[in-house]
Formats: structure tokens, C-alpha cells, sequence
């Protein structure tokens, strides 16, 4: 008896324990994939709220930027343009601008651009006081580019460049063309204000010199940001003349005779 007692209480045993296993492993296996569920799900989540925050970052660093400003040309076209702040020129920008300036006022052909032609119209210039007093004439690219000078210094240059303008270039026997050599890249003096150092030379050819007569044109050359006048609607041809110069928000205020020092 209790020898098969204790049988019975063993295979009792075993069968408890038997029957307690597979509910234990059934439970393991639920637990494990509750937990791979669960973190799945946080994965997921914390996937999508760093999405959303990446999104939400890239959308505030594009609001926060500025468009670009279209500026529409003379021909109807439309081209991006970036803002500056009103002082700031770029190095070239300054010196395509004071080689543009100088070669129109310096530069006197004794004709104007063909007409819709082609042909060639001669340029009878524009009377302007001369530095003696009397009247002289300017050849017309002269009076148009003296509008890339300040004020105060424009009309004693008009006046200068008119006693220096041979007569015989309006009858088209005399040209003279400035010929730059070389110009520095500007040197910054203050806040909006430059200088340039241009070396160069006035070429004058006329029909008994044809190969030409050359003289030193070496100048110190003072330039400055100004305020970008605005184009009234139905412009007449000087309000033309004078904001196609102007537009460009900068003008010369100053020039004088450049001592080389490079020179051995």
C-alpha cells in the first residue's frame, strides 16, 4: 500500500506537473509576442514623431527663408534676382561699371549707334560750357555716361572733357578712344565707397594720323553706392538716359591724376 501510495502520489506529481508546463509554455510564447507587438508600436511611433519633426523643421528653415524677387527687364522677361543690402556692390560689379562709365566719356567717335537701318548716324554733340567759358561741344556718349557722376562733380567734368574734345570730331576727321591698360579691383575707403587705380591711355587718330597719338590717361577713381531712382510710367528720352545710368546705384564722385609707383 505504500508502495503504490507513493506511485500514485509520484505519478500524481508528474501529471500536475505535466499539466502545469503547457499552459506555462503556451503563456511564454503570448508574453514574447506581446512584447515584440509592443515594441513594434513604439518603433512605428517613434519613426513617424521623428518624421514629423524633421518635416516640421524643414517647413520653418523655408518659411523663414525669403523668396527670390523677380525683376522684370525692359523686353517683358522675368530673371531671379537677390537682395543685397543697399551698401554692398560686388568687386566686378564696381569695375564692369567704372569701365563702362569711363570708356562712354572718354570715347568720342563723332557718331551714335545705327539707326533700325543699320546705318551709321553721325553725332552732332551737345553744346556745353567749356572750362574757358566758351561754348563747346560733348559728343552725346559723354553727356549720357556724365550721369554715373555725383552732382557736384558732373558738371565741372562736362565742362573739362569739353575743352579737351577736338572740334574735328563732329565733322568726322578725328576720333578718340580710351583704351584701358589695366583697373584695380576696388579698395573699400568706407561704407559703401571705393577706389580704383585705372591705368590707361586716350588714343587720338585723325586723317593725317591714322596710326594714331597716344597720351597717359592714369587716374585715382572715388566711387559710391546712391539710391536707385524709380522710372515714372511715359518717361521722356533724358528720364530714359539718365535711370538706364543710374539704375545701377552707383556713380563716381571723384577722380584725380594717379602717381605710379610701380615703375623702375
Amino acid at each position: 500500500m505504500d508502495s503504490q501510495k507513493t506511485f500514485l502520489e509520484t505519478d500524481d506529481t508528474l501529471d500536475v506537473l505535466q499539466g502545469s508546463s503547457k499552459p506555462l509554455t503556451v503563456k511564454s510564447s503570448k508574453d514574447n509576442l506581446i512584447v515584440i507587438i509592443l515594441f513594434s508600436v513604439f518603433g512605428l511611433t517613434f519613426f513617424n514623431s521623428l518624421s514629423s519633426v524633421v518635416l516640421i523643421a524643414l517647413y520653418a528653415s523655408s518659411v523663414s527663408q525669403k523668396p527670390p524677387t523677380l525683376v522684370q527687364l525692359v523686353n517683358g522677361k522675368s530673371i531671379a534676382a537677390t537682395s543685397f543690402e543697399n551698401s554692398v556692390r560686388s568687386p566686378e560689379f564696381i569695375r564692369q561699371f567704372v569701365l563702362e562709365q569711363l570708356t562712354n566719356l572718354m570715347t568720342w567717335t563723332g557718331e551714335l549707334p545705327p539707326d533700325a537701318n543699320g546705318k551709321v548716324v553721325r553725332d552732332i554733340g551737345i553744346e556745353i560750357t567749356s572750362t574757358k567759358g566758351k561754348k563747346k561741344l560733348v559728343s552725346s556718349s559723354s553727356w549720357q555716361a556724365a550721369f554715373g557722376l555725383s552732382e557736384d562733380f558732373r558738371t565741372g567734368m562736362l565742362s573739362s572733357i569739353a575743352t579737351l574734345t577736338p572740334s574735328d570730331v563732329f565733322n568726322g576727321t578725328t576720333k578718340v578712344i580710351l583704351v584701358p591698360r589695366s583697373l584695380t579691383n576696388p579698395e573699400e575707403t568706407t561704407k559703401g565707397r571705393w577706389k580704383l587705380n585705372l591705368v590707361a591711355n586716350l588714343i587720338t587718330f585723325t586723317s593725317q594720323n591714322p596710326a594714331g597719338v597716344s597720351v597717359p590717361f592714369n587716374k585715382e577713381i572715388f566711387i559710391q553706392t546712391i539710391d536707385i531712382p524709380n522710372l515714372r510710367s511715359n518717361p521722356t528720352a533724358i528720364e530714359q538716359v539718365i535711370f538706364k545710368v543710374r539704375s545701377a546705384g552707383l556713380e563716381i564722385y571723384s577722380m584725380r591724376d594717379l602717381v605710379r609707383t610701380d615703375l623702375r
